[in-house]
């Protein structure tokens, strides 16, 4: 999935929430420099802020890539494990994060 794509999403779910980024990182516990330097800088979100983020609009990851894709928002999506996720280390959250934007690089490229 391309980044711009996770971007475009997120400042559409902004505007629909009536979110500055500040307002974002106010919300999703991130440092505003870092939510600024994404979407000016148009940066790949990480799997970990990312997660923060869809916290701040109350949807999980897969609800919030399930939108990306124009699937329901919450009958027929199976939730990301969070629970698992937020007992891994930053560095091991970091490392699964790597492995799956690699996978989706090979996965659309098919």
């Amino acid at each position: 999935m391309e980044n711009e794509r996770i971007l475009e999403k997120l400042e559409e779910l902004m505007a629909q929430y009536g979110y500055s980024k500040y307002k974002l990182a106010k919300l999703s516990g991130i440092k505003k420099s870092t939510v600024t330097t994404i979407f000016n800088k148009r940066c790949t979100v990480s799997l970990y802020n990312l997660s923060l983020m869809c916290k701040a609009f109350n949807l999980t990851l897969s609800e919030f890539f399930a939108t990306l894709e124009g699937e329901p928002r919450r009958e027929s999506v199976q939730d990301f494990p969070l629970e698992w996720w937020c007992s891994l280390s930053q560095e091991k959250r970091r490392k699964v994060a790597t492995i799956m934007f690699a996978m989706a690089g090979l996965i659309d490229k098919e």
